[in-house]
């Protein structure tokens, strides 16, 4: 369990990072798909201690591992839909149609600028997110007040959330921390209705927050 964790939360973000600059229509992703799934491939052979003759899908099942593919595609488009609820003052709005860049002037290669012979032949995660969102329904408005402290569901139901949280940063303490982490996520994978989520913060030396939360 704590080997996939790992995989999970670390191994997979990293390898992730910024691949919706190339996992876009139209563009030859084949080598770098197989590579990502060659490392999952060992990491399924790492966290289940299979041998290496076993057959990659059957591995990535017993490890209960998602298709690195079906994977990529879910979070690229959780990544589409997240420009609906961009303020309007972002950049990115002088890309997109007219119809969402909401009210933003356009760019001078903004694809509303665009004909349509040079819309067919155009390659760019831009074009994906356009597609995406017309088929969004649904306004979002990262600044509406149910998101304000204290109108949160958190702040409603908080007897309803547990956290987590180290003391301190000594060994003695930390290990006392992973011990209840392994406990208190044991117990939320036996109920249907509990969710875990997992999440690390810190501040870099140079002054700038990270934090990274795996659901």
């Amino acid at each position: 369990m704590q080997k996939r964790l790992l995989y999970r939360t670390c191994i997979l973000s990293i390898a992730m990072y910024g691949f919706n600059l190339w996992f876009f229509k139209g563009t030859p992703i084949v080598k770098n798909i197989n590579e990502l799934k060659k490392m999952q491939y060992k990491a399924a052979l790492w966290i289940t201690g299979a041998f290496q003759t076993s057959p990659s899908d059957g591995i990535e099942a017993i490890a209960d591992l998602i298709p690195i593919t079906l994977y990529m595609h879910k979070l690229n488009g959780r990544h589409h839909l997240r420009y609906s609820s961009i303020p309007s003052s972002h950049t990115i709005n002088s890309l997109l149609d007219s119809q969402h860049a909401k009210n933003h002037p356009p760019h001078k290669v903004a694809t509303s600028k665009l004909t349509d012979k040079q819309r067919s032949n155009l390659k760019s995660p831009i074009k994906d997110v356009n597609e995406r969102l017309n088929s969004v329904r649904d306004c979002y408005n990262p600044l509406f007040p149910l998101f304000s402290p204290g109108s949160r569901i958190v702040d409603h139901f908080s007897s309803r959330f547990s956290f987590h949280s180290p003391p301190s940063s000594s060994n003695e303490d930390l290990f006392h921390h992973l011990r209840n982490l392994d406990q208190a996520f044991r117990s939320s994978q036996t109920l249907s209705h509990n969710i875990a989520i997992i999440a690390d913060g810190g501040i870099k030396k140079l002054q700038v927050a990270t934090t990274v939360t795996h659901i």
